[in-house]
C-alpha cells in the first residue's frame, strides 16, 4: 500500500465516521509519511490565491459563470477547513 492508498483511507473512514477529513488525515499521517513530501505547490497557490480573494472581497474569476468548478470546490474545501480550525482555536480557548 502506498501513501495515497492510505490518505483515501483515512478520507474514507473520516466520511464514514462523521470527522472532519482534513483533520482526521491530518492527525494520522504523522504515523506514516514525513508532511513535506504531501506539500503541493499547486494547492498552496490555490490557498493563497483563496487569502488575496477574501481579504480584498474580489472573485478569482470575472463571473461565477468564467470560474472553472474545480476553483469552486476547492475554494469551498479551503473554506470548510479555515472555519473548523478558527472553531477548534476557540472551544480550545474557552476550554483553557
Amino acid at each position: 500500500m502506498d501513501v495515497y492508498d492510505e490518505i483515501i483511507r483515512l478520507y474514507e473512514e473520516a466520511k464514514t465516521k462523521g470527522f472532519n477529513v482534513g483533520q482526521a488525515i491530518y492527525d494520522q499521517s504523522f504515523y506514516f509519511v514525513d508532511h513535506a513530501l504531501l506539500v503541493d505547490n499547486t494547492i498552496q497557490s490555490r490557498i493563497r490565491e483563496y487569502q488575496f480573494c477574501k481579504q480584498f472581497s474580489c472573485p478569482p474569476y470575472p463571473s461565477l459563470q468564467e470560474t472553472p468548478a474545480k476553483v469552486i470546490e476547492q475554494f469551498s474545501v479551503i473554506e470548510e477547513e479555515f472555519n473548523f480550525c478558527v472553531a477548534k482555536k476557540q472551544r480550545e480557548k474557552k476550554d483553557a
